[in-house]
């Protein structure tokens, strides 16, 4: 078997140790103005594939009564009637419209005067469905989420395949594998100029890997799932690793070819052993190999950096959800503990994720983006193919939602790292699932994948209270989107259906990025016109 300079290398190092190092690497700030609109990705995905048409209505009166079907189910409702659907800002839906844009509406299955009410009859399902509060956090008049929302409506994945569908979300092109950057890892790379002392710019918190494609190796998404695996890599607290060595001495940075960097490096005395050890090699061999003992030795001092911010006390220091329990709405009951049924299952409302973490690594300030996995009480994701499945993510779809709503309301609250504004007004939030599922005609139904789905925008830069797009009303079974007005990628526009192009095209033009110079899609893209405050 023939030997090369980087099989060797990773001999030496091992893959993980490399690929980690490669994530840290020294990174010169940007001498552009900081970016004018959110610094900061959350990317929250919902295991499955999810019947949007449950919470959201981008239907007219007609398709309503088309697709959707009459409410009934008591405690474990589902389906709905146009008298139940509702503006979220409380103003009458226009239902006749087929306006491609549309205020945020959706079915109401709670109860205004009393939002924590779980077994009132509901009179807009004409009493044929209790109240259930899972979901009211969109509508709350205290924090009006809805005028930070858009959502997305209608657009083709492409596929109707999980592990495709996934990677369509976040790349905008279905695929077994990507054949773009992740939305994560080009804003990661992007913003990595700008706020260079973040030390993690693409962490994941589970689910299929944020990949970085083609973009330098910083972008590389890094599973941070718990404390303990900061711990363990990022960290000098495990004392058998690191007993005796922890000293560090501010010294003059130098380069790989040794000349000084200007700026000062807090180093180990081992640390000072292995870059004098790296430098020492130059010359010895060719210039690839000098090309990966640079690497290795930028990247080391950028892991030392990293160490020596001591980020594992940061995040032990950091709360996760510290104002919303202020909140009597919040504090219990069951925007706590969400039952399906009369108490059939029950669990915390936020057990579906690790939301906790992921504000704790936000506020911290030590991230540009963070992608976790989403589902609802007893870890129940959307692919509902079985007997009744349809009712039961009515049930789980809303409660999912809650919980992420709720995380919302913590980010509106939590001031931003810059001193301006909130977390919620520096960071973008985009929700995703698989793709969307059939539309389902009876509660005893399970649904199918259906390759035409929704993408949630909220927060920073996002225009709110819409839903731009819908669907075609005029298909037999499970529609299709209509078309709806885009601003290609070259500057023209056109009205046509969505894909996942747009979507992700979307997010990525969120943070100021120019189509074609700062990002590229394959298979043509462009933007949701309107979408977005620029």
């Amino acid at each position: 078997m023939k030997t090369s300079r980087r099989k060797l290398l990773l001999a030496a190092l091992g893959a993980s140790q490399l690929a980690l190092l490669g994530r840290f690497a020294v990174r010169s700030a940007s001498a552009a103005p900081p970016p004018n609109g959110p610094t900061k990705l959350l990317c929250i995905w919902l295991d499955g594939g999810c019947n949007w048409e449950h919470f959201f209505t981008p239907l007219t009166g007609a398709g309503i009564d088309k697709f959707i079907q009459p409410p009934d189910g008591g405690m474990h409702p589902f389906g709905y009637s146009k008298e139940q659907v509702r503006n979220f800002d409380g103003t009458a839906a226009d239902l006749g419209s087929t306006n491609p844009t549309r205020k945020l509406r959706g079915p109401v299955g709670w109860n205004d005067a009393n939002p924590a009410d779980t077994t009132g009859s509901n009179p807009l399902s004409g009493g044929t469905q209790n109240y259930r509060p899972w979901g009211y956090s969109w509508v709350n008049p205290k924090y009006k989420l809805y005028d930070r929302t858009c959502v997305l409506v209608g657009a083709d994945q492409g596929t109707a395949s999980h592990g495709s569908g996934i990677v369509a979300s976040m790349c905008g092109v279905a695929g077994s594998s990507f054949r773009a950057p992740s939305v994560q890892a080009v804003i990661a790379n992007y913003m990595a100029a700008h706020f260079p002392d973040r030390p993690v710019p693409n962490a994941t918190l589970g689910g299929t890997l944020p990949a970085a494609y083609d973009l330098p190796a910083l972008a590389t998404p890094y599973s941070l799932t718990s404390l303990s695996l900061v711990e363990s890599t990022i960290s000098d607290r495990r004392n058998s690793a690191w007993d005796g060595l922890r000293t560090r001495t501010d010294v003059e940075g130098m380069a790989f070819d040794g000349t000084p960097t200007g700026e000062t490096l807090p180093l180990t005395i081992t640390d000072r052993a292995v870059l004098e050890a790296i430098r020492e090699r130059k010359g010895i061999s060719t210039k690839g190999t000098d090309d990966l003992y640079r690497q290795i030795h930028d990247t080391y001092a950028g892991v030392s950096k990293t160490v020596a911010r001591d980020v594992l006390t940061v995040l032990d220091q950091t709360k996760g959800f510290e104002f919303l329990a202020a909140d009597p709405l919040y504090a219990g009951g069951p925007f706590q503990t969400a039952c399906i049924g009369p108490a059939d299952v029950c669990g915390n409302v936020l057990s579906g994720g690790s939301f906790d973490f992921a504000l704790r690594l936000l506020k911290s300030n030590l991230v540009t983006s963070v992608t976790l996995r989403a589902s609802s009480i007893g870890n129940t994701g959307f692919d509902v193919h079985y007997s009744g499945g349809a009712r039961a993510q009515t049930s789980h779809l809303r409660i999912a939602l809650e919980a992420i709503a709720q995380v919302l309301i913590e980010m509106q609250l939590t001031p931003a790292s810059s001193g301006q504004g909130s977390l919620l007004d520096e960071t973008l939030v985009y929700i995703y699932s698989d793709f969307g599922r059939t539309f389902a005609r009876s509660p005893q139904d399970g649904t199918d994948h259906h390759p035409a789905t929704c993408g949630i925008l909220v927060g920073g830069s996002v225009k709110g209270n819409q839903m731009l797009g819908g669907y075609d009303e005029t298909a037999q079974g499970s529609p299709l989107g209509a078309p709806v007005n885009i601003i290609e990628e070259g500057g023209d526009k056109a009205t046509r259906p969505p894909t996942s192009q747009d979507i992700a095209a979307t997010v990525i033009r969120a943070f100021g990025l120019e189509p074609g110079k700062d990002f590229f899609i394959p298979g043509g893209y462009g933007e949701f016109e309107g979408a977005l405050l620029v």
